[in-house]
C-alpha cells in the first residue's frame, strides 16, 4: 500500500473513533478519558452480569502512567532522526517506502521537505524537553491503547511530514544536501505560523507545571480559552500542512489527515476538561471561555 494512504487511513479511523467514541458514554468513561477528568472504578464481584459497559471497562482496565506520554516525544525524535539519515543516505527504509509509494501529478520540493521535517523535529524536540522538566511525578494513568496509537501516531507523523515528497528526494540522489530556493508564500506563512503557536504552547505547558495542582487556570490564554495549549497543537499541524503542499495545493493532505486526528483527539479531551472544571470550580467561571478554538469550539 502506498506509504501516504496508509497514513491516511490511519489517521481517519483515529479521528472516526474520536468523533464516535463520546457518544458512547461507557467508552468516553472507560476508555477515552484520563487522568483528573477520568472516573473510572472497577467494581468487584464474580457474579457480575457481562455487558457491553463492563468489557469496555475490564479494558479500559489496562492501564499506564500518564507520564508515559513522553514516550511519545522520544519516538517523535527517534523517527526524526531515523528518517533524515534515511533520507540522505537513500537507505534500505527510504527505499522501501519509495518501492511502494505512487507516481503523484505534484509532489513537494526538495526543500520544502526538508522544512517539513524540520519543523517536525523542533516540535518534537521541545515537547521532550518540555516533558522532561516540566511534568510532575502523579498517580494518574492512562488507557495502554492510548498509549500505544499515541506512539503509533508519532511514528506514521515523523513519515507524513515528507513522504508526499519522496519523488523529488529520491531524485536528488545519495548524499545530496537540498537546494536552497526562494521562500514561497506558503513557507512566509507557516513558519511565523509555527513559531508562535510553538511559543504560545510552551507558555501555556510552563504555566501549567507551575499551577497548584486542581486550580482553575488565570493566565493571559486561558481566559478565553480553556485549552489554549491545544488550539496551538492545532496551528502547529496547520502550519506544518501548509509548508508540506505540494505545488498546486494549500495543504499536504497526509498531514492535514494527521490534523484531523489530532484535533478530535483534544477536542474530547478539552471538551472534558471543561465539563471538570465546571463541575470542580462552578459553572460561572468557566462560562465564556471556548473549549479550543475561539468562536468555533
Amino acid at each position: 500500500m502506498d506509504p501516504a494512504l496508509f497514513c491516511q487511513i490511519f489517521y481517519s479511523i483515529g479521528t472516526a473513533i474520536d468523533v464516535g467514541g463520546p457518544l458512547i458514554s461507557p467508552f468516553r468513561e472507560y476508555i477515552m478519558n484520563y487522568g483528573f477528568r477520568s472516573n473510572t472504578s472497577t467494581a468487584s464481584g464474580s457474579s457480575r452480569q457481562i455487558t457491553f459497559t463492563t468489557v469496555l471497562e475490564y479494558i479500559g482496565s489496562f492501564r499506564v502512567p500518564h507520564t508515559w506520554f513522553t514516550h511519545y516525544y522520544l519516538i517523535s525524535v527517534a523517527s526524526s532522526v531515523f528518517w533524515v539519515i534515511q533520507i540522505f543516505t537513500q537507505g534500505m527504509a527510504f527505499e522501501f517506502l519509495a518501492s511502494f509509494s505512487k507516481p503523484r501529478s505534484e509532489t513537494m520540493s526538495v526543500d520544502q521537505a526538508f522544512l517539513a521535517w524540520l519543523l517536525m523535529a523542533i516540535q518534537g524536540t521541545r515537547r521532550l524537553y518540555e516533558c522532561i522538566t516540566f511534568m510532575k511525578p502523579t498517580q494518574s494513568k492512562m488507557w495502554a491503547g492510548t498509549w500505544i496509537i499515541g506512539m503509533a501516531f508519532y511514528v506514521c507523523m515523523g513519515i507524513s511530514v515528507w513522504i508526499e515528497g519522496i519523488a523529488s528526494l529520491k531524485h536528488t540522489g545519495q548524499g545530496s544536501l537540498p537546494e536552497v530556493s526562494a521562500p514561497t508564500m506558503k513557507m512566509l506563512l507557516a513558519v511565523p505560523m509555527f513559531l508562535v503557536a510553538s511559543g504560545i504552547q510552551h507558555d501555556c505547558h510552563r504555566y501549567l507545571a507551575n499551577l497548584k495542582k486542581y486550580t482553575l487556570p488565570s493566565h493571559f490564554w486561558f481566559r478565553w480559552v480553556v485549552c489554549p495549549h491545544y488550539t496551538s497543537e492545532c496551528l502547529i499541524y496547520l502550519a506544518i500542512a501548509i509548508a508540506a503542499a505540494p505545488h498546486g495545493q494549500t495543504f499536504n493532505r497526509t498531514v492535514l489527515a494527521g490534523l484531523g486526528f489530532v484535533a478530535s483527539n483534544l477536542a474530547v479531551t478539552a471538551d472534558s476538561t471543561t465539563k471538570w472544571y465546571s463541575k470542580e470550580f462552578g459553572i460561572e467561571n468557566v462560562a465564556g471561555r471556548w473549549r479550543m478554538i475561539p468562536y468555533v469550539y
